[in-house]
């Protein structure tokens, strides 16, 4: 009777390693997968109905085998190396009729990125004094030097194995030719 329960005791001994084995590997590619999310930024637009409206476009790959759920981002924008709006900013212009929870909606996400797929992103920020920004940017660069833009986002995402909340924060550059003035 002994060695029967020594033999179940090995074998359940066994099982438990495996499992806790297999537990481990999940908590690794999960943690891998979380790195392996990318951020782009595509294009920052100017709208040219509203002088004070940037359209900024992203992108965010996702690298990795396992799908990530992404709840929610915020960002800052800067051009030429200086920040000059984001997600969190207060300013809506002068109408009252712009929806204050735009910015609330527009920076919610709650999707799961399946693996190696991108997801496309679209955020419109109102600045203060867009045009004398985008002046002053093109008047210190050299005539020919395009614009740099940088993102510096910060995206909220359930971690796949503790389905906890985690912050990752991603960067991303790009250049654009200098935009020609409204006539």
């Amino acid at each position: 009777m002994s060695r029967i329960a020594h033999i179940l005791l090995a074998v359940l001994g066994l099982a438990a390693l495996a499992a806790s084995s297999q537990a481990v590997s999940n908590y690794v590619s999960s943690l891998e997968s979380v790195r392996s999310l990318e951020l782009e930024l595509t294009q920052v637009r100017r709208d040219r109905d509203d002088n004070a409206r940037l359209y900024i476009h992203f992108r965010i790959h996702n690298r990795s085998q396992l799908p990530v759920r992404l709840n929610s981002y915020f960002f800052d924008i800067l051009l030429n190396g200086d920040r000059i709006g984001g997600s969190g900013s207060t300013w809506r212009q002068d109408d009252p009729n712009i929806d204050l929870s735009l910015y609330a909606r527009a920076s919610t996400i709650e999707h799961t990125l399946p693996p190696f797929e991108s997801l496309d992103l679209e955020f419109p920020l109102h600045i203060f004094q867009l045009d004398q920004i985008l002046a002053g940017a093109q008047e210190a660069a050299l005539p020919a030097k395009p614009l740099n833009w940088s993102a510096e986002a910060g995206f909220r995402l359930i971690h796949p194995h503790t389905r906890d909340e985690r912050l990752l924060r991603l960067q991303a550059a790009l250049e654009t030719a200098p935009q020609e003035p409204d006539p």
